[in-house]
């Protein structure tokens, strides 16, 4: 009798010994809570890491085709060659307006040039137009704007109002443009009307903004028909 008192004690021991405690189960939950903690959070970092990745990569790309689109303009920037004596009204036919604007610590220059480039969008191709670069405000955003190009094919005199504008990209914080005279001094404005020339090279620094900061992209247009001088205009 006393042999099976023994073995049904131990039996009952050891099955207790077997199972787990309640603090052990509130341990082993604890551990998986943190575990899951931990992968979510480098999951979640990790997707953030991409699509930072990606939209930096955008911005880029996007940089790139402004900045080829715009030294392509002026690079093809036009001004008569025929060495003739023009009045002011004619030499307002073909402009070269380079202003200078900031509001704070902003930049937003703005430029308007005859050039002879085509990108297909004017009405009449295969002649000189008046291009134009300008920031637009965009609507609820502080301090941020859509760089903007306007096209106008129509002869006129001074800069134009009209034409076809196109967005060529969005969240610009500023746009600096400088220019560099015959002797490769800077001036932040050009006037063809004062200077009876073009600029030797044309430099643009364009700001995107990127995440909580912004990023800046430059780059230099070289004018062929920057040694041409205009006569000055008679009366």
């Amino acid at each position: 009798m006393r042999r099976v008192l023994l073995r049904r004690r131990s039996s009952r021991s050891s099955l207790r010994s077997s199972g787990f405690t309640l603090l052990e189960l509130l341990l082993a939950i604890a551990i998986a809570a943190v575990i899951i903690t931990v992968v979510n959070i480098a999951f979640f970092q990790s997707h953030a890491n991409v699509e930072a990745i990606g939209t930096q990569r955008e911005i880029y790309q996007t940089a790139r085709i402004v900045m080829d689109r715009m030294i392509k303009d002026l690079t093809c920037a036009y001004l008569p060659t025929d060495n003739r004596q023009m009045t002011a009204e004619e030499i307002s036919l073909y402009r070269f307006v380079g202003v200078d604007e900031d509001t704070g610590e902003t930049d937003r220059d703005t430029i308007a040039f005859t050039t002879t480039t085509d990108i297909g969008f004017s009405r009449v191709s295969g002649t000189v137009c008046e291009v134009g670069y300008y920031l637009k405000e965009d609507e609820g955003e502080k301090d941020v704007f859509t760089l903007m190009r306007r096209e106008d094919p129509t002869p006129h005199f001074g800069v134009t109002k009209a034409g076809q504008e196109l967005e060529i990209a969005e969240g610009v914080t500023g746009m600096n443009i400088v220019y560099l005279d015959e002797a490769a001094q800077e001036t932040d404005e050009w006037d063809l009307l004062k200077k009876l020339t073009l600029p030797r090279q044309v430099k643009v620094t364009l700001t995107m903004a990127s995440g909580k900061g912004t990023v800046s992209f430059s780059a230099t247009a070289s004018l062929p028909l920057a040694g041409i001088r205009l006569q000055p205009p008679q009366g």
